[in-house]
């Protein structure tokens, strides 16, 4: 069983990992771009069951609608998002995983709202909304 490690510049959010990711991906929407100053995120969602906070003392939620935000208080890191429509999952910014590369992505959602200037190379499914959806 892996163990995957993350935490925010100060450090004081961490969390400790001792299974596999439910999946990873990217997001091109508006709302992930705007809470992360990025053209586009990647993540890694964990089942909560499978994660545990080994530190949470700056931990703050921002709740948008369906969406909330977690991010270090002290820091400023954008940590990871929950979603009220698949409440047993937390995803992660790979940016807060210890080890990002342990986190390829595996699609594409959200991918009607990408920048326009952005050209990724790559032939990862591709879907207008969450991976829920079907494919462009």
């Amino acid at each position: 069983m892996s163990k995957h490690l993350g935490s925010c510049r100060c450090g004081s959010v961490a969390i400790e990992a001792t299974h596999e990711t439910h999946f990873t991906g990217y997001c091109h929407c508006d709302d992930c771009r705007r809470s992360n100053g990025a053209p586009i995120v990647a993540f890694a969602g964990f089942e909560k069951d499978q994660f545990e906070w080994t530190n949470k003392e700056s931990l703050a939620e921002w709740c948008n609608g369906d969406f909330s935000r977690l991010f270090c208080k002290v820091c400023g890191s954008p940590i990871a998002y929950t979603d009220k429509k698949l409440s047993d999952i937390t995803f992660f910014y790979i940016g807060f995983m210890k080890d990002a590369s342990a986190f390829p992505p595996e699609n594409h959602s959200y991918h009607n709202e990408k920048i326009n200037w952005l050209e990724l190379c790559d032939d990862l499914p591709k879907f207008n909304k969450t991976s829920y959806d079907r494919p462009e």
